[in-house]
């Protein structure tokens, strides 16, 4: 029952490796389960929906900026007669309509502002994907640690249930002490308090996982391939945090620049038509006239809106430097976690062969009766802790693909 167990624990090994050694020969597997729970999480994702709802924002703002009018026109009426005066039947009706009117500086400045303010927007919701892409693929390794973590301990159940049993027997037999018993079911009975705790965390690990995605259960995981090319740097073209650190530049740059154009307010353009009835004279006289208003302002007005804009430009400078060094460092860290988790899983493995072989030596001693029972309730121990741990260093491995691709930028 070892044999075959342990046969289909190299098979099973064996599987999981594979895809680590040809990554880039099946991406479309990975990337279609991952891309389809990213999905699922950003459908649950609160901030989907205030981005979509920015969209409108957006689009309102690039209307307005299109326009040539500062503010909503007014319409003006005014009527003037000596009814309560002289009584004479003189009368005048004007009917008004002024608009204050967007400098060509201005209007330019606008829609610039505008452009890059969609830009900007683009720009977070790809960065918020690729954070919910991250919270996914760490939830998702978390989840999957834990479950093999419990296979893993259920498997050890199973072993010492079967050496109590044997232990029973040869006991029954005359040829163990009852004390061999005794100690085989308290080891039993530790490894059931074990699987336990495991099963606890499994399942809360799965709760935050399907809190995340809303799905009920791990979907079959392989390794994400890896980037086909790993450069030192990040292009600032590729990283969605530094594309959105950029944008949120270029729109604090056009900021300054409509504070700039607005130091000047602009004209306000009117026209009236106005209607004139004189009693001694018969007939109506009307005339239309045309206004111009120009505001004489100075530059003091407009400083403060000027130095908030300095102060956003300033703000969003400083930010994209701090995403560029931390972009870099998390590349540089996920790099160097890809390569301590592959060292790490060649020791796990060349560990939990020897104390499979040492646990095998033991079997056959403990047979002859060679070695008490607790020397090989001790190796079956240690056996056991390398099997969990080399179950740990294959996903730590995949996990370790996941935080490069996630370094990286790239969104499943």
């Amino acid at each position: 029952m070892r044999t075959l167990r342990f046969a289909f624990s190299v098979a099973t090994a064996a599987c999981v490796l594979a895809p680590l050694a040809h990554a880039h020969d099946s991406p479309a597997a990975v990337a279609t389960t991952l891309h389809a729970l990213v999905d699922a999480a950003w459908q649950r994702v609160p901030l989907a929906s205030t981005l979509a709802a920015r969209r409108q924002e957006t689009g309102a703002a690039r209307d307005l900026a299109a326009s040539w009018l500062a503010s909503a026109p007014t319409l003006g009426v005014s009527d003037r007669s000596d009814r309560w005066t002289d009584g004479r039947g003189q009368r005048e009706t004007e009917l008004s309509l002024s608009a204050p009117l967007v400098l060509p500086a201005q209007h330019g400045a606008r829609q610039r502002l505008a452009a890059r303010a969609d830009d900007e927007l683009d720009a977070q919701l790809a960065q918020a994907r690729l954070d919910v892409a991250g919270e996914v693929r760490a939830r998702l390794w978390e989840a999957e640690l834990a479950r093999a973590v419990l296979a893993e301990q259920e498997d050890h159940v199973t072993h010492l249930e079967e050496l109590a049993a044997d232990v029973e027997q040869r006991v029954k037999a005359g040829e163990l002490a009852r004390s061999d018993a005794l100690l085989a079911r308290q080891e039993v009975l530790a490894a059931v308090g074990a699987r336990v705790a495991a099963r606890d965390r499994a399942g809360a690990a799965l709760a935050r996982f399907r809190l995340l995605t809303g799905a009920t259960a791990l979907p079959d995981l392989a390794p994400e391939p890896l980037p086909g090319t790993v450069v030192q740097t990040v292009p600032a073209t590729v990283h969605p945090r530094l594309l959105a650190a950029q944008a949120a530049q270029a729109r604090a740059q056009a900021t300054v620049a409509v504070a700039s154009a607005n130091r000047h307010a602009g004209p306000t353009l009117g026209v009236a038509t106005r209607r004139e009835r004189d009693g001694g004279v018969p007939g109506v006289e009307r005339s239309i006239g045309v206004s111009l208003q120009i505001p004489l302002s100075g530059q003091l007005r407009n400083r403060p809106a000027e130095a908030l804009a300095g102060t956003q430009l300033a703000t969003a400078s400083a930010e994209l430097a701090q995403a560029q060094a931390a972009v870099e460092i998390d590349l540089a860290l996920a790099r160097e976690r890809l390569a301590n988790a592959r060292a790490a899983l060649d020791a796990a493995a060349e560990r939990a062969a020897a104390l499979r072989e040492h646990t095998a030596l033991f079997r056959q001693a403990y047979e002859l009766g060679e070695k008490p029972l607790a020397d090989l309730l001790r190796s079956r121990a240690l056996t056991h802790e390398a099997e969990v741990a080399l179950r740990q260093k294959r996903i730590a491995l995949a996990q370790a693909h996941s935080q490069l691709n996630q370094a990286s930028g790239i969104v499943p």
